[in-house]
């Protein structure tokens, strides 16, 4: 509930800054006919990949499904769209540093704290925070994208965003909990500090990235500070398998969103 008023919070605020990046970014020119097979394709690959229990990332589902649009009609902006690349491959990146430095700054500060038990709950207290920051940097990249698509299609309609920050959050306590035991304990179970740090370099990464209007993905950003903390305590026993897949994940999704578009716009 925490995660989802802060993707509500998130994209009625912020989401405006990724409005346009599938028209106006990857994108030169828009039609009804290409929004609809981008929400149609990105939309199959997710409802597979929430079955697979895989978390992949809409952002780039989606962008991947523009692509084929534009390589059969429609411009593409390869410069915005290699920027876009390259955000893609800093995001765990980033994540991943500020993660660490994040940990580094919280178990300092936790040292004045001797009973154990407060700090237990202070901890936990702060990561339930923390869930409201992820949701927030969700709803302003990854909403903020899904707005500017559907604003193509149904005009500006009030409280569309809202209504899909919503449905946003629907979604995530409806069908997240698959998605969530693979990224909380299948890599690497983290608690306290660890998690803390590990969220809101994820989501702080994810944020950073809004403000210059590039879609990342939050998924990536989170494994990226979840491995990023496992670094930064030295710890050996983490499930590389489920990393591997995690990260087959990230190169499968933009893969699938385009061929499942392409075989769209050639059946349609």
């Amino acid at each position: 509930m925490v995660g989802g008023l802060g993707v509500i919070l998130g994209s009625v605020i912020e989401g405006g800054k990724l409005s346009n990046a599938i028209y106006g970014g990857v994108l030169v020119n828009q039609t009804d006919k290409a929004t609809i097979v981008i929400f149609v394709a990105t939309l199959a690959v997710m409802f597979v990949a929430t079955i697979l229990k895989l978390p992949l990332s809409l952002t780039q589902a989606m962008i991947g499904a523009a692509l084929p649009i534009g390589l059969l009609g429609t411009d593409v902006n390869w410069r915005f769209l290699t920027l876009v690349g390259g955000s893609w491959v800093a995001t765990p990146l980033v994540a991943a540093t500020l993660s660490s430095m994040i940990y580094w700054i919280v178990k300092q500060m936790s040292r004045k704290i001797g009973n154990i038990f407060q700090r237990a709950r202070i901890y936990a207290a702060i990561t339930v925070a923390g869930s409201f920051y992820v949701g927030y940097a969700l709803g302003a990249n990854g909403v903020g994208l899904i707005y500017g698509i559907a604003r193509s299609l149904v005009g500006t309609v009030p409280f569309l965003s809202l209504f899909l920050s919503i449905a946003a959050a629907a979604g995530i306590y409806l069908f997240g909990y698959a998605v969530t035991g693979t990224v909380s304990e299948k890599i690497l179970a983290l608690a306290g500090a660890a998690a803390l740090a590990a969220q809101v370099g994820g989501a702080l990464t994810v944020h950073l990235f809004t403000q210059i209007g590039f879609p990342v993905s939050i998924t990536q950003a989170v494994v990226g500070g979840i491995v990023g903390i496992g670094q930064a305590k030295s710890i050996v026993i983490m499930n590389r398998r489920t990393v591997l897949r995690v990260v087959f994940g990230w190169i499968v999704a933009p893969l699938a969103g385009l061929v499942v578009a392409w075989l769209l716009l050639v059946l349609i």
